[in-house]
Formats: structure tokens, C-alpha cells, sequence
């Protein structure tokens, strides 16, 4: 009796840790979007070694070694981005993307997370729950190169998000990865420099500025800019720390 109970326990511990693991190959129904040609169905898959696309036109069928790729857009759960090396010509260099809908199961955050971490290099996810544990929010405008749109900046010790109307604009950035610089000119101006793939090789950054509806707190603007450029390790006192969870 007591063997058959030690052997249960060891089955529920073995299933605890196997479950959050990421299976070694995900296969992953798909069409691939194009705009000069007309869209390709295949089969998505990501190995150890490589992202591959198993397309049913068989000359369309692609595969990218992880540094092959330039970098990853999660855009939703059902839609990625691929950004490789490859020049496009007739866009004047312009490196190739490929953006693939997926039709049978569904693109996670662990996955982007493995990604990440295969490709060395910083990803885009447009598709994240608000996070319980943030310290400090604003509400915002993101200004385009025409107009712009409403949203709400978050930011917790590790990432700042930006949740926007349209989803398709918001975004998750982790510091030290994801985040280049940060700027304010004024208490209601927030400047992000972001490694977003630019699809020019000579364009290393993306800039998100935005129109605060309030005034940054100093305090928290001070310690982005300490934690990026590594300029001390001082904690914010604690005192601090309760101003800057105020709601508006």
C-alpha cells in the first residue's frame, strides 16, 4: 500500500511539470497571405531547429533556421508574422515578411516565449491580458504618421504595455529585451525607442510616441531610464512606490 501511494505521488509530480511544457514540434494548419500572389494553404511547423512551411503547392514550401529570421509578430493568437533576411528587390531592398493565418489551433504565448529565446532577438506580441500585478497606468494617444488612436499605457517591474482600441496597435514590451530607450520631453510626452524589425536593414528601431492625458510620474520615468542604461540599482522607497499606484 505504502509503494502504491509513493508511486501516485510520483505520477501527479510528473504530470505537474510535464503540463506547462511546450511540446518539442508544433504543427499548425495555415494559409499563407500573399499581395501579389493568391493565398497558399499548408502546414506550420516548429521544431528545435527551424520554423518550416509545408505548402500544398510544393515550390511555395519554405523553411527558416532561427537565425534566418529577422524577427516575430505574434498579432494574435490566429495570426503571425515572419520577418527574414531576405531582400525584396522590387521594394528596394526591403526585407521579405510572410504572414500566415492560422485555421486549426491557435498560436501561444509560449510559443512566441520559445521563439524569442531560439531566435536571440526581440519579438512583437500584440495579444496579452492586462497584467494583475501593475504598478502604475495612464491613459494615452499614440501618435501615427496620420492621426492616431486611444489606449492606455501599463507598466509592472519587468514590461510596459500599450492596450489599445484597436488591438492590432497594442503591444507587450519587456524590458531589457524589447526596449531600447525611453524619452519624455515634457510630463505629458512618453517616447519609446522599440527593436521592431524594421522592414529597411538600415532602420534598427521603431519609435512609439505618445500624448499623455496625465503627467508621468518622475519617480517611475527615472527608474526606466536607470534600469535601461544600468545607472545604479537603487529601489524606489516605498513610500514612493504607493504614489505611483494611483488609478485616475
Amino acid at each position: 500500500m505504502i509503494v502504491h501511494t509513493r508511486w501516485d505521488l510520483r505520477l501527479l509530480l510528473l504530470l505537474f511539470f510535464a503540463a506547462p511544457l511546450v511540446p518539442a514540434e508544433t504543427t499548425l494548419q495555415v494559409i499563407h497571405k500573399n499581395t501579389l500572389w493568391p493565398d497558399g494553404k499548408g502546414v506550420l511547423k516548429i521544431t528545435e531547429e527551424a520554423i518550416e512551411f509545408e505548402a500544398q503547392d510544393k515550390e511555395r514550401s519554405r523553411r527558416w533556421v532561427y537565425r534566418d529570421i529577422r524577427f516575430f509578430d505574434r498579432v494574435s493568437p490566429s495570426e503571425i508574422i515572419l520577418l527574414t533576411y531576405q531582400d525584396v528587390k522590387w521594394k528596394l531592398g526591403r526585407d521579405k515578411r510572410y504572414r500566415f493565418l492560422i485555421t486549426s489551433g491557435e498560436f501561444t504565448k509560449p510559443e512566441l516565449d520559445r521563439i524569442s529565446a531560439k531566435i536571440g532577438k526581440p519579438v512583437a506580441n500584440r495579444a496579452f491580458a492586462v497584467p494583475s500585478e501593475r504598478r502604475y497606468e495612464v491613459a494615452v494617444k499614440h501618435s501615427h504618421r496620420f492621426g492616431g488612436c486611444q489606449g492606455r499605457l501599463w507598466f509592472t517591474e519587468s514590461r510596459i504595455f500599450y492596450e489599445a482600441g484597436n488591438e492590432r496597435h497594442s503591444r507587450e514590451w519587456v524590458l531589457g529585451r524589447d526596449v531600447e530607450s525611453v524619452w519624455s520631453a515634457d510630463p505629458y510626452q512618453f517616447e519609446m525607442h522599440v527593436y521592431e524589425g524594421g522592414r529597411r536593414r538600415f532602420s534598427k528601431t521603431r519609435i512609439f510616441r505618445f500624448d499623455l492625458k496625465q503627467q508621468l510620474d518622475e519617480g517611475l520615468y527615472r527608474q526606466l531610464k536607470a534600469r535601461l542604461y544600468n545607472v545604479g540599482k537603487t529601489k524606489v522607497p516605498p513610500n514612493h512606490t504607493a504614489s505611483i499606484l494611483r488609478n485616475e
